[in-house]
């Protein structure tokens, strides 16, 4: 009885490690700029630059600068807001060790507005801008963080370890059969 239960135990644990891959769970990365120091129009200086950018999966960590497509995007200057079904777009990211976004350029745009918003070796600006005016600010970058998600695998492998343990305990009380029967 006591291998039974170790098989059971070994065979969930490896499921919910063999299985872990086929779980990638899409990431949301958010953005949160510092607040313009230069504006015209209606941007003022309490706007600034926040985004949303759902990926399919996390990035990977020590990534150099290369294109990324979003699955979706939500990004405004405080006077407008864009999104993937509203705007054209262009991500470039890269990541340190850890797989957190430490350079970027990033753009959306429409045929009369657009925001940008980059950290790179050359140029470290956010703006904002649209017919009417726009908001800028330089060499301050703001940062990008990774938005909590639940951790689908390991919550596979604990349903998987869970259920077994039922399983078992179900069998040790089961009853047993009646001999008058």
């Amino acid at each position: 009885m006591k291998t039974k239960i170790l098989l059971l135990l070994a065979v969930a644990l490896t499921a919910g490690l063999v299985l872990q891959p086929l779980f990638a769970v899409p990431v949301t990365y958010v953005y949160t700029g510092n607040p313009f120091t230069n504006v015209s129009g209606p941007y003022t200086t309490s706007d600034r630059v926040t985004a949303k950018v759902k990926l399919a999966s996390p990035l990977p960590a020590n990534m150099s600068l290369q294109i990324v497509t979003p699955l979706a995007f939500s990004f405004s200057d405080g006077v407008q807001t864009f999104t993937n079904l509203t705007a054209s777009s262009s991500f470039e990211f890269q990541t340190d060790a850890s797989g957190n976004i430490f350079a970027w350029n990033v753009g959306v745009v429409t045929a009369q507005a657009g925001i940008f918003t980059v950290n790179t070796a050359d140029n470290v600006f956010d703006k904002g801008f649209s017919d009417d005016g726009e908001g800028e600010i330089l060499r301050t970058p703001g940062t990008w963080s990774r938005a909590s998600v639940p951790d689908v695998a390991s919550t596979f492998t604990l349903l998987a370890l869970s259920t077994t343990a039922l399983g078992v305990a179900a069998r040790r009380l089961k009853p047993a059969a009646d001999p008058q029967r």
